[in-house]
């Protein structure tokens, strides 16, 4: 019995151990699913204003665009004014340089600003599968907590007087218990007989013996013993099947099958009003 208890802590330990940690894994993805929101909204953020700072060079870009134009219409009229024409012109060719690069670094800008915003979106894009993943973890997670803690109230309020029953009513508890009276009788009769002669012998000089008695050269304290330490060591048929359970991952749904409710035992034909006769005394 001292085994099978230490067995029960043990698994008693083990189910706490699973409830620990599985609110651990809980805290765990609540957290990381609120530091991926933050990461999304901040990329978000960034990506705005990437997209402001694009249309922002692209208009720089119209403005340059339009200066060029300017600046060959200056050249054009510098052509026609012979006066300043080699001025105008050498004028005209340096802010034509000029502008040239400028675009260029433009386009540049923009080019860049473009990867900036592709990156960020490719960001935005694995944040978001990660937030979706965290949650169906998180989903996960509580889904195996709420098991957790349906299989726990079951063993609580069913498991585990449905286990002490079988083990009470078990045949073998039965049979051991009679011979355990039956050889505590024997014990009791002979120690009262063999009083009862010494108060008789007392009184009397006839001097009385147990010769009469059916258990003269009967160890009956031996025997009783005997028979209290087979009790104890008999192993159980029905401790023998809960082991079987307990040795796989899904122990509670098979000791829902091998110790049913009251309640789903009664439709399948009344076999659960006999259920405690075996170990009556």
């Amino acid at each position: 019995m001292s085994n099978e208890r230490k067995k029960w802590d043990a698994s008693w330990a083990k189910q706490n151990d699973i409830l620990f940690h599985a609110r651990q894994e809980l805290t765990n993805a609540r957290a990381a699913n609120a530091t991926l929101s933050q990461e999304k909204a901040a990329a978000e953020a960034i990506s705005v204003k990437a997209l402001q700072a694009k249309a922002d060079a692209l208009k720089a870009l119209g403005e340059a665009k339009e200066a060029g134009a300017r600046a060959s219409k200056a050249l054009e009229e510098a052509a026609e004014k012979e006066s300043r024409a080699s001025k105008a012109l050498e004028e005209a060719n340096a802010e034509r340089i000029r502008l040239g690069k400028v675009v260029e670094s433009l386009q540049a800008e923009v080019q860049a600003r473009e990867v900036a915003v592709t990156d960020l979106t490719a960001r935005v894009t694995a944040a978001e599968k990660r937030a979706d993943a965290a949650a169906e973890a998180k989903d996960a997670l509580v889904s195996s907590f709420d098991q957790l803690e349906a299989d726990r109230e079951w063993l609580r309020t069913h498991g585990i007087a449905r286990i002490v029953e079988a083990i009470m009513n078990a045949p073998e508890t039965a049979s051991g218990l009679d011979l355990v009276k039956e050889r505590a009788r024997d014990a009791g009769f002979k120690a009262g007989y063999n009083r009862c002669i010494g108060h008789i012998n007392v009184l009397s000089a006839d001097g009385y013996t147990d010769q009469a008695s059916g258990f003269r050269d009967v160890d009956t304290e031996g025997r009783l013993k005997a028979a209290v330490t087979s009790f104890y060591d008999t192993p159980l048929a029905c401790v023998g099947e809960l082991d079987d359970c307990l040795e796989v991952a899904d122990y509670v749904d098979r000791l829902r099958m091998l110790y049913p409710d009251v309640e789903e035992e009664e439709p399948a034909g009344g076999a659960g009003g006999d259920a405690g006769t075996s170990g009556t005394k």
